[in-house]
């Protein structure tokens, strides 16, 4: 199996920002492992045109969660692409479907009576920007320890905290963990989220200490890119 990290490169809130969506590919599937954020359907098949990867012939997005930066683009590319299977966990099918209000907003719609004026219009254009995620149906419903038949085996493992129903993916193969919004890389050191933008700190501490029992090689952060080595020597959170 090929695994590819895309290098997605965009302006947001006046800052130069990199995402890194990950492609995985056999003889029989194209898999998208998150689909950004919104608009940047485009950006993600030129990105993947540099590695030799055609977007097009997409079989699976598979979503570690619904967070907007994570599911932005999703209802953009199963209109281009609507053979294409949306994969996610259960609980996280509530969100994308639009069934719940996304945690994102929730958080954001409970901080803004506290905000001072000045800061209220650009809160509401987030809001905005939150609401306006369309909807997307999901395919299939993946639980913890499922082992998908994709290359040698991906284990998904239920890693909740950041949001409710987050799932990561480890590659039995190559002992490569996607952590998805798990775990984040800021320069060589693993972290979880900040609790601003977390559904549970403890449950996602928890969730980290489940993947000491996994053989990892690489990470592959979503927001920080590729950590390789020791990982655990790299964890910058308390116990």
């Amino acid at each position: 199996m090929n695994v590819t990290v895309l290098d997605i490169e965009f302006e947001y809130n006046g800052t130069m920002q990199i995402i890194n969506p990950v492609v995985l590919q056999d003889n029989d599937f194209l898999i998208l492992v998150d689909a950004g954020y919104p608009k940047q359907r485009i950006q993600f098949e030129e990105s993947a045109k540099q590695h030799g990867i055609q977007l097009e012939k997409l079989t699976h997005i598979i979503l570690t969660h619904h967070d907007f930066d994570h599911i932005g683009s999703l209802a953009e590319f199963k209109r281009n692409y609507p053979s294409v299977k949306i994969v996610a966990s259960e609980i996280e099918k509530e969100y994308i479907e639009k069934r719940k209000k996304p945690l994102r907003l929730q958080q954001a719609e409970k901080v803004y009576p506290s905000l001072l004026d000045k800061d209220k219009p650009k809160a509401l254009i987030f809001h905005k920007i939150l609401e306006s995620i369309e909807e997307v149906k999901v395919d299939e419903i993946v639980t913890d320890h499922q082992l998908l038949p994709i290359g040698d085996g991906i284990e998904v493992i239920f890693t909740p905290g950041h949001t409710e129903g987050h799932i990561s993916l480890y590659l039995k193969e190559s002992k490569i963990l996607i952590s998805g919004d798990a775990l984040f890389l800021d320069e060589q050191q693993l972290k979880i989220p900040h609790p601003e933008f977390a559904y549970d700190v403890e449950m996602a501490k928890a969730s980290i200490k489940k993947l000491f029992n996994y053989e990892i090689d690489q990470i592959i952060c979503y927001h920080g890119g590729l950590l390789k080595g020791n990982w655990k020597e790299a964890m910058s959170f308390e116990n």
